[in-house]
């Protein structure tokens, strides 16, 4: 972890971990970038997130052999049936991972590999089958598109607030997968439900 000062306002910002690409200056609220290996602000998205969860950024838990887990950042998207909030958490082996809140449930999802699908997103729906370039060939449970209108801490991603990206979850023999879709090129991970109350939080 290392500490770097904001190029806005000067503030120091510790506990940088090399996974991270953008983050939040919390002396004044500039969105700072990781482009060509400097750090950038820009005016972004200023105002913290307002929707009250059970984490939070800087959040800090354990489980019993050894692991333990930092919540670093937050995203929220909404799409036209709601809202919902992606947390970016990295543990003390130095592996980062995506949490999505949904209506209460908790799912972990692994920094997705990029895989080209091209158009064949654009023309399947809801029940529909996608085959994928890996093999896979997944049942459309839900499809839609959402737009980032907010955003916290530390993310190991450059996200732009306003900017949408199109979503696709589906089954494939009993597994659940997203697929997180920009400009024909998806980033796909395996959902796992994650168990909060496994881990011993430092406050809740």
């Amino acid at each position: 972890m290392t500490t770097l000062n904001c190029p806005s306002c000067g503030g120091a910002i510790e506990g940088v971990s090399p996974l991270i690409r953008s983050i939040d200056c919390s002396y004044c609220n500039a969105w700072l970038r990781l482009s060509n290996q400097l750090w950038q602000a820009e005016a972004g998205q200023k105002s913290p997130l307002d929707a009250p969860s059970y984490l939070r950024v800087g959040l800090r838990g354990d489980v019993p052999d050894g692991t333990q887990y930092t919540i670093r950042g937050r995203m929220r998207l909404q799409y036209d049936q709601g809202s919902w909030d992606e947390w970016w958490v990295e543990n003390n082996q130095g592996d980062g991972f995506w949490v999505e809140e949904d209506d209460g449930v908790y799912y972990r999802h692994s920094i997705g590999k990029d895989i080209n699908v091209g158009n064949s997103a654009n023309n399947v729906g809801v029940g529909g089958m996608l085959a994928l370039p890996t093999g896979q060939s997944l049942f459309v449970t839900e499809k839609f598109t959402a737009t980032i209108v907010g955003r916290e801490g530390m993310l190991p991603s450059e996200p732009e607030a306003q900017s949408t990206v199109t979503y696709i979850d589906g089954v494939d023999d009993g597994d659940e997968y997203s697929l997180e879709i920009e400009d024909g090129v998806a980033a796909v991970s395996q959902a796992e439900v994650f168990d909060l109350r496994a881990i011993k939080w430092d406050a809740l």
